[in-house]
């Protein structure tokens, strides 16, 4: 088991060059506010873009709790953004693609027919996915954490600065029972770490799971063929899934598979092998049974691409790490700058519990109580080399 807000004005500050270099002297780092259009029903949606000093930035927006762009260096010092992805709020609200850059809640991932059994008692969630005759629940339900506006809060310290975002979850939403206290923290810091912080408390059993659906390509904001980049993970095993994309049940070792990344590899290196995972998923989904199972921040994987260098290590205190590289990605989702997306454009480092974990007791629980703190952290270190 996991243990363990205010407003701010707009400023007209220029917007930095998507692809400039690091050869202005380094600053303190800090936080601007831009205002960044507004939802359908009238609400004012804010921008924090969370600068290192350094040249690097993270943008951030209230609704959802999405980043939107994370901007650092290659290895010649060239800054360019490495989120494909929507880049303005008509887009996240009603585009093809719903989950960019997003925080994912209450649960993320899967839940079999969005029902479980709590305490004894069963609990039925909102279906918002649907196979065939087959219906479940999906990264939180219709309504999500990702379609709602959270409180943002500046956080300022002299080697990083960040944004906490809250909500209340009130009981029933989705089905979730329990009033839920949620906190989303991002971190941006000086040496290019973002530190995402979730945390939680509830006034009834309840489950929680909270992670971030940011698509990831080192290539930067042209874009291209994500499955070129190389990948390591700190895992033996993985989870089978079943037509339904839940886990099928016991673990399974990855060697032998395409799933075998425990040296650096392409992440295709095996993509024409026959698998029966891979037929089921229609391409490269897999979540990753991680060394570290004791709650600790630890290594989970690291990602580098080639051609310009840059690369990004994952340390979480999650169990599971979820990556999906967009097969549904395609030239009809437009995003920013005009620019079309591309499939297998992009590419998923989700730290989690495992997906359906409530109906599996095997798996490490997601269960919060009353009077307990529910806390994860992952962080997103880039680098260059």
């Amino acid at each position: 088991m996991k243990t363990n807000k205010s407003h701010h004005p707009e400023t007209t500050q220029t917007k930095p060059a998507l692809s400039s270099s690091l050869a202005s002297p380094a600053q303190s780092p800090s936080v601007e506010t831009i205002g960044f259009g507004q939802l359908s029903g009238g609400e004012k949606v804010t921008l924090y873009r969370l600068k290192s000093g350094n040249g690097s930035w993270v943008d951030v927006i209230d609704y959802g709790c999405r980043i939107v762009r994370i901007c650092v260096p290659d290895r010649r010092g060239e800054i360019d953004d490495v989120v494909p992805g929507y880049g303005c709020i008509e887009d996240f609200e009603s585009g093809q693609e719903r989950f960019f850059g997003c925080a994912i809640g209450r649960y993320a991932n899967r839940i079999t027919g969005g029902r479980f059994m709590l305490d004894g008692r069963a609990v039925q969630l909102s279906r918002n996915e649907q196979f065939g005759d087959y219906r479940g629940h999906l990264h939180g339900g219709e309504k999500g954490f990702d379609r709602v506006m959270w409180q943002g809060e500046i956080l300022q310290e002299t080697e990083r600065v960040g944004v906490r975002f809250s909500r209340m979850s009130p009981d029933g939403e989705e089905g979730y029972p329990g009033n839920l206290d949620a906190t989303v923290t991002y971190w941006w810091s000086r040496d290019n770490v973002l530190k995402i912080e979730y945390a939680a408390t509830t006034d009834k059993p309840t489950i929680v799971n909270l992670s971030n659906h940011t698509f990831f390509n080192l290539k930067g904001s042209q874009g291209g063929y994500v499955m070129d980049h190389i990948m390591q993970v700190e895992a033996d095993s993985y989870l089978p899934n079943t037509s339904h994309f839940v886990p099928a049940g016991p673990t399974k070792p990855v060697e032998g598979t395409p799933f075998d990344l425990r040296n650096p590899r392409r992440v295709d290196h095996a993509i024409d092998t026959p698998n029966e995972h891979f037929q089921t998923m229609r391409g490269f989904s897999v979540t990753w049974v991680l060394r570290n199972q004791d709650g600790k921040l630890a290594r989970a994987a690291d990602l580098w691409e080639p051609r310009g260098g840059r690369g990004v290590e994952t340390w979480t205190t999650e169990p599971g790490l979820l990556t999906y590289t967009g097969r549904a990605l395609s030239e009809k989702i437009v995003g920013k700058e005009g620019r079309p997306l591309e499939k297998f454009g992009g590419m998923l480092l989700e730290t989690l519990h495992y997906p359906d974990s409530p109906n599996h007791p095997e798996y490490p629980s997601s269960i919060l109580y009353p009077g307990q703190s529910y806390y994860s952290t992952t962080e997103f270190r880039f680098y260059a080399k």
